[in-house]
């Protein structure tokens, strides 16, 4: 049986629920405050202030550091996109039951929280090009498994997120999985894998390499089964409808922070590597005729 050598720091165990699951959370309806050494803003008082929602609950999307305060991928990149366009945010935390009914009641100008593309959104947002190319994977410990597709799933158990997306997938039993295991965090469910209780995890690539990265006695194995092209791989940002000039602002900010290199630094602080090139490689697949 395999042991779980050493605990996540606090920053992650707090803060890894996965966006599309309830939480429990209290809402922020003050915005986030930053500490000294965060991003400042170098933009005058009286540039325009976008209100962004999000849940704080899915590392290293977004998440609450150890000053209780809302970091992540996502937020540091609003943050440079406002800069390259003129704009300061302000970043709310807000309940996933509620994350929705806030931009719908105009209370949000957007949300930044990890979500992917779904048709669905497509007709009820307008939705950013896609700015992280992360698809959905599958990690295990046990070298004896050799996991090359999802068929080698059978007779094993599988931990996810609750309600999550790749719980919505495999429940429809499509492999012949020995069980089926829900955890309230990507934290829980690598812990059970590493006691001997699952033998895979399936969740977002960038949020299982972030995990595992801070537990380096384990050696994981990873199974990228999604390609760049798969709509858990896009994820983008959600603007109101009635503003179709912020989300101009955002794709054109997108665009120019991976041309000045921006986007590089902040993939690789955040992922472990620079994803220009498969973002531009995804760009160029949904680009419209």
């Amino acid at each position: 049986m395999m042991q779980l050598y050493r605990v996540l720091p606090v920053i992650l165990s707090v803060g890894l629920f996965g966006c599309g699951e309830s939480s429990t959370q209290e809402n922020t309806i003050t915005p986030v405050t930053e500490n000294k050494d965060s991003f400042v803003s170098e933009l005058p008082d009286t540039a325009p202030t976008i209100k962004v929602g999000t849940e704080a609950n899915y590392a290293p999307y977004e998440f609450k550091d150890e000053y209780g305060n809302v970091t992540g991928f996502d937020i540091e990149l609003m943050q440079y996109i406002g800069e390259n366009q003129g704009f300061k945010i302000e970043v709310y935390n807000d309940p996933w039951e509620r994350l929705f009914d806030n931009l719908d009641n105009k209370n949000r100008d957007m949300v930044a929280a990890g979500l992917t593309y779904s048709s669905e959104r497509a007709n009820k947002y307008l939705l950013s090009d896609a700015y992280a190319p992360l698809p959905t994977s599958l990690v295990y410990l046990e070298d004896s498994l050799n996991i090359k597709s999802l068929n080698d799933l059978s007779n094993l158990r599988v931990g996810v997120l609750s309600n999550s997306e790749p719980y919505e997938y495999f429940v429809q039993g499509n492999y012949n999985l020995a069980a089926l295991e829900q955890y309230p965090t990507t934290f829980a469910a690598v812990e059970a894998m590493a006691q001997d209780k699952v033998d895979a995890v399936v969740d977002d690539s960038g949020v299982l390499r972030y995990t595992l990265n801070d537990l380096p006695s384990l050696q994981p194995q990873y199974f990228d089964y999604e390609s760049i092209k798969a709509d858990g791989a896009r994820k983008v940002f959600l603007v109101d409808k009635k503003q179709p000039d912020l989300l101009i602002k955002v794709n054109t900010g997108l665009k120019e922070l991976r041309e000045d290199g921006t986007y590089a630094k902040l993939t690789t602080k955040w992922f472990g590597t620079d994803l220009t090139k498969a973002s531009l490689e995804q760009q160029q697949l949904f680009q419209k005729p």
